[in-house]
């Protein structure tokens, strides 16, 4: 992107601003449990043990996902420490770089810069895009894969630059080391709706094929070097994480129906689709005299949900991918809603900035107990309030760029006020920091011990050095892939108290002095489990969890 070009220019500022705005109140929050923990602390093992080869949780080789993730992640360790922003510091650059891709692909699609504008300005606005900066996973790292091997390959059909050929396949190969074969799901479906479309066969050349074996060479490489360790890995690769998680057989409690994704699309593009109410008999019937570039980001879009409809795990963010090529359609078709579908649209983002400014501050005034919203958090609403408000008056009706514009006032807002609202939150997204910093601050000695009840709680070392056990029982997050241990140390940090060996250590353990004991409140005490907490002088009560400890 040349920024000689004044719309350039712009956007680029844009960009910047945007990249400063995700970076407040990074750190200022705990990790969530279970997903953004998890990576943390699997990136945070692999850091301090070199091991870059093998991801370990909790001392357990983790093969779920390849490794990518992690090596981004200790990246951030290494420059700015093991902590919440060095974990999350990369997810940030991920979606500056999703901003200039987009910008990139709506004016390759398009030949219209404006276009490529108010598709960054609509991106930055949608709550599923701002989410995954703030969440530590694989989603945000393999959308931006996605979207530069898409751009490459866009910019390799415009100009024949065989450089660009090879980028493609190279990204294609990266993303696979990112989350897998689904990768090659939203290219696929993307490049052959782009040839059906505009009509243009396939051809092969040598190019292609050496672009293949390079994509190969990379996509494939961890899962070679880590199954000529251990062959019994191509197995668990083929039938766990690939055809188990498309059936739901290998992760049941992420199973959900058919129509999940529906409410969520519907939800996250609300504004936008009340903006359609209006003449809506004639919005749908121009759906076939869409531009081709509009047909091929439409048709790519529901293609692609209609497939992970299909497949029965289902998480959110699975369909992050997508939501570039939304909003680009919005962008691009954004002349054509009428006068009065701009301004529901622009209503629609007013009114919820200003229903979440007058929910946090009755639960501020309220002072509820299943909720903590500082003074602080309720000034920025109302400042992000008044600066929406004071944007939309300034800005002629009559400007097509007026409800993206709105649109990306209401992305900053959300960051800034989530940001606050979790700072002070920590039971809303189940992490442990404020219970291990009150741990640590009652017993500052490094030989104590934290036991962990019927849960895998991932975050626990993140925060302390302590000796740290999870007790098994009945849950299903403490069956743990022990396959493919090399010897048995594991089981000192995962004790099954069913069996009697457990339940004794377990016992012995609670009368040792600086022994913590965390139990979920919800938890039903059988009558030896009742006995063994009274072997604790003293507790604390958390919104979910209960500490049992010995000074």
């Amino acid at each position: 992107m040349s920024i000689k070009n004044p719309i350039d220019r712009y956007y680029f500022i844009f960009v910047c601003l945007a990249l400063l705005i995700l970076f407040i109140g990074l750190g200022s929050y705990g990790l969530a449990e279970s997903s953004e923990a998890r990576y943390a602390e699997i990136s945070r093992e692999m850091f301090l043990s070199g091991d870059y080869l093998n991801p370990q949780l909790l001392g357990i080789f983790h093969f779920h996902k390849p490794p990518i993730t992690y090596y981004i992640t200790t990246l951030g360790y290494r420059i700015f420490g093991v902590n919440e922003f060095g974990a999350r510091f990369f997810l940030q650059i991920a979606v500056a770089v999703q901003l200039l891709l987009i910008y990139g692909l709506g004016n390759l699609l398009f030949k219209n810069k404006k276009i490529a504008f108010l598709s960054g300005l609509i991106y930055f606005s949608m709550p599923i895009v701002l989410i995954s900066s703030r969440n530590l996973t694989t989603d945000a790292y393999l959308t931006t894969f996605i979207m530069a091997a898409i751009y490459s390959w866009q910019y390799y059909t415009n100009t024949k630059k065989v450089f660009f050929l090879y980028l493609f396949y190279a990204l294609l190969g990266v993303a696979l080391l990112t989350k897998g074969p689904v990768a090659i799901l939203f290219i696929l479906v993307y490049i052959i709706s782009c040839k059906v479309i505009f009509k243009d066969k396939f051809r092969i050349n040598i190019h292609h094929i050496l672009g293949i074996i390079l994509c190969l060479a990379i996509g494939a490489s961890w899962y070679i070097l880590v199954m000529i360790e251990n062959p019994k890995l191509w197995t668990y690769f083929i039938e766990k994480q690939i055809a188990g998680r498309m059936t739901g057989s290998s992760f049941s409690e992420r199973s959900k129906p058919f129509w999940y994704f529906i409410p969520i699309v519907t939800a996250l593009l609300l504004p936008w689709l009340i903006g359609l109410v209006p003449n809506l008999k004639n919005r749908l019937k121009s759906i076939p005299k869409l531009r081709n570039a509009s047909r091929l980001l439409f048709a790519s879009s529901v293609l692609l949900i209609l497939m992970f409809s299909i497949f029965s795990t289902k998480l959110s963010l699975y369909i992050l991918p997508v939501f570039w090529m939304i909003a680009i359609f919005i962008a691009a078709n954004l002349n054509h809603f009428s006068a009065t579908g701009i301004r529901f649209i622009i209503f629609s983002f007013l009114v919820i900035l200003s229903l979440l400014f007058t929910g946090l501050l009755i639960c501020w005034y309220g002072d509820f107990e299943f909720i903590n919203i500082s003074t602080s958090a309720v000034i920025v609403a109302f400042l992000v309030n008044v600066s929406a408000f004071v944007i939309s008056y300034y800005i002629d009706a009559e400007k097509s760029y007026k409800p993206a514009v709105i649109a990306a006032t209401f992305g900053a807002a959300i960051i800034l006020i989530g940001s606050m609202v979790l700072k002070t939150n920590d039971a809303m997204i189940n992490s442990t920091r404020n219970m291990v910093h009150f741990i640590n601050n009652i017993s500052e000695k490094k030989d104590k011990t934290i036991l962990v009840h019927d849960y895998l709680l991932r975050s626990i070392p993140f925060y302390s050095d302590a000796r740290f056990i999870t007790l098994k029982s009945n849950h299903r997050t403490t069956n743990r892939e022990v396959q493919f241990q090399n010897n048995e140390e594991w089981k000192q940090q995962l004790w099954d108290i069913k069996e009697e060996a457990g339940f004794s250590k377990l016992k012995r353990v609670s009368k040792v002095p600086n022994t913590f004991l965390l139990l979920r409140n919800r938890t039903d005490l059988n009558d030896s489990l009742q006995v063994l907490t009274n072997n604790f002088n003293y507790k604390k009560t958390y919104p979910k969890w209960t500490i049992f400890y010995n000074k």
